[in-house]
Parts: C-alpha cells; sequence; structure tokens
C-alpha cells in the first residue's frame, strides 16, 4: 500500500509529458502561501489540464476553508483518478460533516483503489453520529472485501472514529477476527485499532497477538493491553518486555506493565522489569513504568508496594553516584528521582532537594516536574529555587508545577516575576496561572495585557494564544481593546485566538471580523524549489550520522524553509530535546526547552503520506504554526497523519536515530542536491 501510494504520486511541481504548467504551480503556490480564498483558485479547478486540478484541490485542502466543500465534493465526479484521490483527502481535511453522504455515496461505485481507501479516510475524519449506522454498514462491507489493503484501511479507519468517540459494540469482534489475517498489513492495523478501542472482550485475541511473527502487530497488541490494563497479560507482556528482538516492543510491553495492577499482591518486584536492557529506551521506560506501579500503590494506600519500590529507587540513585557504569547516566538519575517522588511524595523532597543544584538542566527540569507531581504545599521553597535556574528548560518546568503545589497565592510573587521577564515564554505561562486564579484574576489582567505589550516581537503563536486565553478567562473588560487590536493582526492562529477570547469575554461572534486572506509567509522562486527535487540532508550526531531523502513534490515550502535553515548552521549544536520511545526524536529548537522557533512561522503542508517508521515531520501548535522544530517516527503512528507535515524520510541510517536520546546533539546538517 505505501510503496503504491509513493509509486502514484505524481509530481507536483512539475508537468506530466511535455507541457510545462510551472506559471500555474507557482500562482497556485503562492495563493495557498497567503492562505487566499476559496473563489481565487476556483480557476484552476476547472483548468484543462488534471494536474493542475490536482494541484489547486490539494491547496484547497491545506486550507481549511469549509467553503471549498461543494466545490470538492463535484470533482469527486472528475474522470481523472489523481484528481479524484486528492480531492477525498482535502474532503476529510476538512473535516466538514456536510460531506459525509457524498462520500458514502462515492464509496458504493468509486472502481479506483486508491481512491477507495482515501474515501475511507476521508468517511472517518468527516463522519457525525446520525449517520453511524449506514456508516457502519459500509465499514462492515469493506471489512469483508477481497483485497487485503481495504480490510487493513477499514481497521485503521475504525481505530480513527473510535478516537471520536463514534463507534459499534461489535466492532471488537470484527477486528479480533483480523488478528489471524494472512496479511500483516491488516492485522497491525487491526491491533492498532483495538488500542482505540478499548474493548476488554478483546484482551484473549490480543494476548495471542502479542506472540505475533510481526513486531508491528507485537507492538500495538502491548499498547492495547496495557490500554485495557489487562492482569492476565502480565506473564506474557513480561515475557515481551525482557526478550522481544525488537526494542520498540519490548518498550510497549515494559509501558504496558506500568499500567496493570496485580490483584492479590502487595508486592511488584524490579525483577519483572527489564531495567538492564542493552537498548536505552527499553530501560528508561521500564524505569518509568515501576514508577507508575508505584504512585498508584501510594495514592491507594498500599504502603509496603509503593515503600518496597521508592527503597528500589532510592538505592538505585545513591547507586548513580558512584556507579559510572553506562546503564546508570544522568538520564537514569532524572527519571528515578521522578519515581522516588511518585512512590513517596513530599516525603521524598530530602532525597531530591540535592539533585535540584544537578549540573544536568534535564535533571534540574526533571525535578521540577517531579515536584509538580506531589501536588503538595511543602514544595514551594524549592519550585521557587528553580523557577529562578539560569536555564528557560527549568524555569518553564517551575512554573508549569507550581499550580498542582497547592500554595497558589503563595506563588503570585513568582508569577508576576515571570511576568514581567521580558521572555514570551514565561510570560505566557505565568499568565496562564494568573488566570487560575479564581479569587484574584480579574484583578490580574492590567499586569498581563501590560506585560503582552512589552513583550519584543515576534511573538510565538503558542504564547500569543495562551496570553488571550489568560485575558478572557480574567474576564476584565479591559482586555477587549488589546485583544480586538490583535483580531486585525494578518496571522490567521492568532487572530483566531483573540475572536475566541472576545467571544468569551463578550458574548459576541466575532469570527465575521477574522481576515479573509494573509499576508505571504515565505518568498521563494520556483527556480530554488525546483533545484531541491533529488535533495538530501546529512544529519551528523554525536551518536553518528543519517541520511533524509527530502520530498518537496509533497512539501515545496517546508523543505525550502528546512534547507535554507541549514545553510543558515541554525541547526549545529541544538539537542535531540525530546525522545519518547517508540514514538518521536524530536530537534530543532534554538533554546532547547521545545518552545523554540526561528522567529516566524510557514505553512502547513498536510499531504497524504503516512507516519510510518521514519517519517519526518513538522512540529506545530496547530496550523501554520510551524518553524524549525521537526520529528522522527520510531515506527508507524496514524493518529499524526494528516495533522503534522511530512517532509522528509530516513533513507539511511535509522539505527543511529534509534540510538538518540535527550541530550544528544545535532552537529551539522549538510543539503547535498
Amino acid at each position: 500500500m505505501k510503496k503504491a501510494m509513493l509509486i502514484s504520486a505524481v509530481v507536483l511541481l512539475a508537468s506530466g509529458g511535455c507541457k510545462n504548467y510551472d506559471q500555474e504551480f507557482e500562482e497556485i503556490l503562492r495563493l495557498e502561501d497567503r492562505r487566499a480564498g476559496v473563489s481565487e483558485l476556483m480557476k484552476f479547478t476547472v483548468h484543462p489540464e488534471a494536474e493542475v486540478k490536482r494541484r489547486a484541490v490539494i491547496a484547497l485542502g491545506r486550507m481549511q476553508d469549509p467553503q471549498a466543500v461543494p466545490t470538492l465534493v463535484d470533482l469527486l465526479n472528475n474522470s481523472n483518478a489523481t484528481v479524484r484521490v486528492e480531492t477525498a483527502f482535502a474532503l476529510g481535511q476538512l473535516a466538514d460533516p456536510t460531506a459525509t453522504k457524498m462520500i458514502l455515496k462515492h464509496l458504493h461505485h468509486e472502481k479506483d483503489l486508491e481512491v477507495r481507501l482515501t474515501l475511507l479516510e476521508a468517511l472517518s475524519k468527516t463522519a457525525k453520529d446520525s449517520l453511524l449506522p449506514a456508516i457502519d454498514s459500509t465499514l462492515s462491507r469493506q471489512l469483508e472485501d477481497d483485497i487485503p489493503i481495504v480490510r487493513a484501511e477499514t481497521a485503521l479507519e475504525m481505530a480513527r472514529l473510535a478516537q471520536r468517540n463514534l463507534k459499534n459494540k461489535d466492532w471488537g469482534e470484527k477486528l479480533s477476527r483480523l488478528l489471524e489475517n494472512k496479511a500483516e498489513e491488516v492485522r497491525w492495523r487491526a491491533a492498532y485499532a483495538l488500542v482505540r478501542l478499548a474493548d476488554p472482550a478483546t484482551a484473549p485475541a490480543l494476548r495471542t497477538a502479542l506472540r505475533d511473527r510481526s513486531s508491528r502487530v507485537r507492538m500495538q497488541a502491548g499498547r492495547a493491553l496495557g490500554a485495557l490494563r489487562d492482569v492476565g497479560a502480565w506473564d506474557g507482556l513480561a515475557q515481551a518486555a525482557h526478550a522481544d528482538e525488537d526494542w520498540r516492543v519490548r518498550v510497549n510491553a515494559a509501558a504496558a506493565l506500568g499500567q496493570i495492577d496485580r490483584p492479590g499482591e502487595g508486592m511488584v518486584s524490579p525483577a519483572n522489569f527489564p531495567l538492564t536492557d542493552s537498548c536505552e529506551s527499553v530501560r528508561i521506560t521500564a524505569l518509568r513504568a515501576l514508577g507508575n506501579i508505584a504512585e498508584r500503590a501510594r495514592q491507594a494506600g498500599r504502603t509496603r508496594a509503593s515503600d518496597s519500590l521508592a527503597a528500589f529507587f532510592t538505592f538505585a540513585l545513591r547507586r548513580q553516584k558512584a556507579d559510572s557504569n553506562d546503564c546508570y547516566d544522568w538520564r537514569t538519575t532524572a527519571v528515578l528521582a521522578y519515581a522516588l517522588a511518585q512512590a513517596r511524595g513530599a516525603a521524598a523532597i530530602p532525597a531530591l532537594l540535592p539533585l535540584a543544584g544537578y549540573p544536568e538542566k534535564y535533571v534540574r527540569a526533571e525535578i521540577a516536574r517531579a515536584l509538580g507531581a506531589m501536588a503538595a504545599p511543602e514544595t514551594l521553597p524549592l519550585l521557587e529555587k528553580l523557577s529562578t535556574d539560569a536555564d528557560n528548560l527549568v524555569r518553564i518546568a517551575a512554573l508549569e508545577a507550581l499550580p498542582k503545589s497547592a500554595a497558589q497565592n503563595r506563588a503570585l510573587p513568582i508569577y508576576l516575576k515571570a511576568l514581567s521577564s521580558g521572555d514570551q515564554v514565561l510570560a505566557a505561562i505565568a499568565a496562564q496561572n494568573l488566570a487560575a486564579d479564581s479569587m484574584q484574576r480579574h484583578e490580574h489582567a492590567p499586569a498581563i495585557m501590560a506585560a503582552y505589550r512589552a513583550l519584543p516581537p515576534p511573538l510565538d503563536a503558542e504564547c500569543a494564544q495562551m496570553i488571550f486565553a489568560a485575558l478572557a478567562e480574567c474576564g476584565n473588560r479591559a482586555a477587549v481593546s488589546l485583544l480586538e487590536e490583535a483580531l486585525k493582526t494578518p496571522n490567521q492562529p492568532d487572530a483566531a485566538a483573540a475572536a475566541k477570547a472576545l467571544q468569551k469575554m463578550t458574548g459576541k461572534d466575532y469570527t465575521k471580523f477574522l481576515p479573509s486572506a494573509q499576508g505571504t509567509q515565505q518568498s521563494f522562486s520556483m527556480a530554488e524549489i525546483k533545484a531541491l527535487r533529488s535533495a538530501w540532508a546529512l544529519i551528523e550526531t554525536d551518536r553518528g550520522a543519517f541520511e533524509l531523502e527530502l520530498l518537496p513534490e509533497e512539501a515545496p515550502l517546508t523543505v525550502l524553509n528546512f534547507a535554507r535553515l541549514a545553510g543558515r548552521r541554525f541547526f549545529d549544536g541544538l539537542d535531540i530535546h525530546r525522545v519518547v520511545p517508540n514514538f518521536v526524536i524530536q530537534t530543532g529548537d534554538p533554546r532547547g526547552d521545545m518552545w523554540g522557533s526561528p522567529g516566524y512561522a510557514i505553512r502547513s503542508e498536510f499531504n497524504r503520506l503516512r507516519y510510518v517508521r521514519g517519517m519526518v515531520g513538522m512540529a506545530s501548535s496547530g496550523p501554520d504554526t510551524e518553524g524549525s522544530q521537526w520529528f522522527i517516527t520510531h515506527s508507524d503512528q496514524p493518529h499524526l497523519d494528516g495533522r503534522y507535515t511530512i517532509f522528509a524520510r530516513v533513507r539511511k541510517g535509522m539505527e543511529i536515530v534509534d540510538a538518540l536520546q535527550v541530550g544528544s546533539k545535532i552537529q551539522h546538517v549538510t543539503i547535498h542536491h
């Protein structure tokens, strides 16, 4: 399926045959970049050349304007399958329920396989409650289709529907039967769907799937059993966590064990967990799983179990000081400290106190998060100290932890100091915390407004949105003029956030004042983009090098932005600042605290590529907020599809990507043509 999709994808920026439509493609791309209205693209949807039509449809889907629905529905009748497939995808991206009936109708008579598959995806995104019986009937027929990929795609779309809480009670049984299918693609997608369905009746089938010959199936089966907290799967998960040949299966199995409480047993032995695994991601996941078990035991009053695990964490932390073995490093120290906090609550503060001065910033930040997890007023003095740390990563973690300390009033001076710091991230989090003060938030609004006006531009979209939301929560009408001013910004996400805040404060609908078209986000020439057609990137890290195949056909402006940043040596020396084992690694943050950007945002370029292992996507806080942060997936992540721009894939060195951990360094990024 993946290969077929890639082969059939027509190059977006080059014409088919001898004809050259660069002028049309450039105009469409510029309209897309400035988020022009649907009317400006209409002439391209009736263009005689199918490839021009297709490119216009892609732009309509990316603009996410519901006014495009009638045009797109008409284009489902186009004679060219490449136009229809992009039309189906665009309708799904718009997620407008008014298109659902037409999607169902076209599913019944569509002959092209790829269009059928994309219509199924669109159906899961546009579906609504009232049409669930018709949708269920359609999906049931598709599950019986002779073509394996149709059954596989149907299972995946059941997962998407279940995630939206649209499901039928018999889906669990149907999906469980698919776990015995001969096709790996069918089995792993069925297992993934069962994660989302969370039906306890499917546990026996999932336990069997934990021994499937495909690691992709075993991964999802482990996740599903953990989500179900299936006690009967304990032994199978423990076996998989220790002995599976794929580190990603071991990660999922270890994480699943951390979600399960075994009745009748007061103690859980650390020996059940792969704490000495050769893979660092497995070891870290196993420790986090033990911490989760300890926290539940403490909260449930099972002190014997929580005390036993606390003793283990304390011993392991002491060993860290004296042992330089590779299995025990600062990352392990950070995880152990958090686990100890989970096991002992506020009683762990004396043990954590020395770690507040640990040389590695990631450890200090984890201490702040651990203090937040305690939800105890005793944490305030240490959190106050961490809120003045030299590194923003730590200060942010402390500010985010403080509201959980149950000492909100005593934290007020800390919030006000952060609000006036001149740092937009600290100010945004502080504004959010002040707005949560139900007794005084009305009085906090002037300080938030003053801080917002004092922040140097350009303001990060997420920070602006947080501040606007905080002002709305404060309910002080003095903020109306500031928000009305923000409504005029050409930046759609910021303007939309201001409109939402104004509606909450005034009860009026401000959406009619939103900008219909926006300014161009990037300057570019078609020559620059065409020069990237065969480009690839060499990523050198402190753990080795890997290569990315860039995909300008799918995301031209994103690839151009990445190449330009690399040419400026923007990425050199940056941390891998986020790693979620068997999910993603993430980098590209110049601040190093997960909030950084290049000082501007680019457009989202959502496309039909799927997030399988080794795909490279742009991190964002919503549509059109991408900048410089990018991530790579360890394994299939269907919930990211169509929501984050895919602009590259790892073509060599995935084992290096697997080895990267938080704090690993990007040494240099080179673009090769």
